[in-house]
């Protein structure tokens, strides 16, 4: 009986200090694991893509308004992955645009993004529109490889870059955990950089771990997000080297097509820009800078709207040299 009666203290005790836990956890903000944000009804314009995680799925898609003044959204993704453009030049020198939703013009029209603008500014060339949402360098640089396998006639290759990519090129805890999050979008698996013997290293795709009843429990959702931000510790650590990496095998594979390359910086912390600033002058990589302008974001959801690409595009025909 007394080995009975201790047990039995002994799990009451556990299970009181479970559920201290978990009310100290949820009065100080945290939350139990969060599946599936995303407005209902919104399409689905991803697909499960074993190299890169996801990649766009053709056909023409329309979002409702982000907001009561807005307006309904039309999303076009061509044969080949690439955002449609009306009036796209028939011209046989291509320009190239690779990189994540600022790129691809998330939240906006098809004919309301900055490589569309870019495109009316630019007829001499035929400008493509590779940006996909979520993406970042090291995804980025696997879909360049394979576009660029398939293209011929490519006078530039353009990668639009924000500080967030850093995190997302090596798959950090808290992206996949974001990613979980919208994963009705599409998005869940994703691939990584890693460093290895000074070299680039490409890892298969990864996702979030989902331990039992995370969904219920703010203390086992904390373990879980401390289980993620354990494993990509030694990534998140050389981010900033595996970033350069990245970038530097875009460059390659660029003048392996003989394409001109260029960094668009999109977004990025003084500090952070000054750094990559320095390191392409070391690598002789051309990098422009033409951020989005403050508050011109679309209302409710927080993507740049029209405005904003528009001002970007306006940049980019400034700065880009282009033959």
């Amino acid at each position: 009986m007394n080995i009975i009666k201790n047990f039995l203290i002994i799990v009451s005790s556990f299970l009181i200090i479970i559920i201290i836990l978990e009310i100290a956890l949820r009065i100080t903000g945290s939350k139990p694991r969060i599946d599936n944000l995303g407005r209902d009804g919104d399409p689905t314009i991803y697909q499960n893509d074993e190299e890169l995680g996801w990649s766009q799925k053709p056909g023409s898609y329309s979002f409702e308004p982000w907001s009561d003044e807005g307006k309904i959204t039309s999303f076009t993704v061509n044969n080949d992955g690439s955002r449609n453009i009306k009036n796209q030049s028939s011209s046989e020198l291509k320009i190239l645009f690779f990189g994540g939703s600022l790129t691809q013009g998330w939240a906006v029209d098809d004919d309301d993004n900055f490589v569309k603008y870019f495109q009316d500014l630019n007829p001499d060339f035929r400008v493509f529109n590779f940006g996909v949402g979520g993406y970042g360098g090291y995804q980025s640089l696997i879909h360049q490889e394979r576009i660029t396998k398939k293209l011929n006639n490519i006078d530039h290759i353009i990668y639009g870059f924000i500080d967030h990519h850093e995190v997302r090129n090596v798959a950090a805890g808290s992206w996949l955990y974001m990613l979980n999050e919208y994963s009705t979008r599409g998005h869940i698996n994703l691939p990584f950089g890693s460093i290895e013997n000074g070299k680039l290293k490409k890892n298969s795709p990864v996702n979030y771990i989902k331990l039992p009843l995370s969904q219920y429990s703010a203390l086992i959702a904390k373990i879980e997000k401390r289980i993620m931000k354990l494993r990509s510790k030694n990534r998140e650590d050389s981010q900033f080297e595996i970033s350069k990496l990245i970038i530097d095998e875009m460059f390659d594979n660029a003048n392996k097509n003989n394409s001109n390359f260029t960094i668009l910086i999109l977004d990025s912390r003084e500090e952070n820009l000054i750094k990559y600033k320095n390191y392409f002058e070391t690598k002789n990589i051309n990098l422009i800078h033409c951020p989005f302008p403050p508050n011109k974001f679309v209302k409710g959801e927080g993507h740049p709207n029209a405005a904003g690409h528009q001002v970007v595009a306006s940049c980019i025909n400034e700065k880009l040299i282009i033959n």
